[in-house]
């Protein structure tokens, strides 16, 4: 003989499960809640440690923060390196944008303190569709702050400091970084004068 069991005690158990289950996700979500808060607190205590004055425990953030398992740590470092008023962190946080892209743009605008017949050619190459150059990044060292790059042609590039140089065929230039995350400097193509914006973030 089969038991069956009654549909009021059926749905009743059904009832106490569904609970047991929206309690379990309000318990779940406030453990997330309070997680949040508490990342949210040691987001802002490093941000205070990377403003801090003493430039040895800033580098020393920066570099913990770069090695961290933690993705938001790691963007935090590079966006406070970028925007530090402190040369060396942000060199540090140049190299470490740089090395985590895979290519360059780079924006092309005439350079005003040209010669009027460079600006003019300079014009000309732009009304032409040359608004942008990409400096493909095809091997990165490290170790000597330098990348293979293609840019039309193969050719190589380096951080100096806060500066950002590259060469290839009839291609060079040097962008430096400035506020906002931007790279910015005289670019020269074929003996053309521009003036070259490249966004980090």
């Amino acid at each position: 003989m089969k038991y069956r069991v009654p549909f009021a005690l059926l749905l009743f158990s059904t009832l106490v499960c569904a609970a047991a289950v929206v309690q379990a996700e309000t318990l779940t979500a406030a453990e997330l809640i309070e997680k949040a808060r508490a990342q949210s607190r040691e987001i802002e205590e490093l941000k205070k440690v990377m403003d801090s004055p003493d430039r040895n425990l800033r580098l020393a953030a920066f570099q913990l923060m770069m090695d961290s398992d933690n993705p938001v740590y790691r963007e935090l470092a590079i966006e406070s390196g970028l925007s530090s008023t402190d040369n060396l962190l942000r060199s540090q946080a140049l190299k470490t944008a740089l090395f985590n892209m895979n290519a360059l743009y780079v924006d092309l605008a005439i350079d005003q303190n040209a010669p009027k017949d460079a600006q003019e050619a300079s014009a000309n190459a732009l009304a032409e569709g040359l608004p942008r150059i990409v400096i493909d990044f095809t091997q990165k060292h490290p170790e000597t702050d330098s990348i293979d790059i293609r840019t039309g042609n193969a050719g190589g590039s380096e951080i100096q400091g806060i500066n950002y140089v590259f060469h290839a065929s009839g291609r060079v230039g040097t962008l430096t970084l400035k506020d906002g995350a931007l790279l910015q400097g005289p670019v020269t193509i074929s003996d053309r004068r521009y003036i070259g914006t490249a966004r980090l973030r």
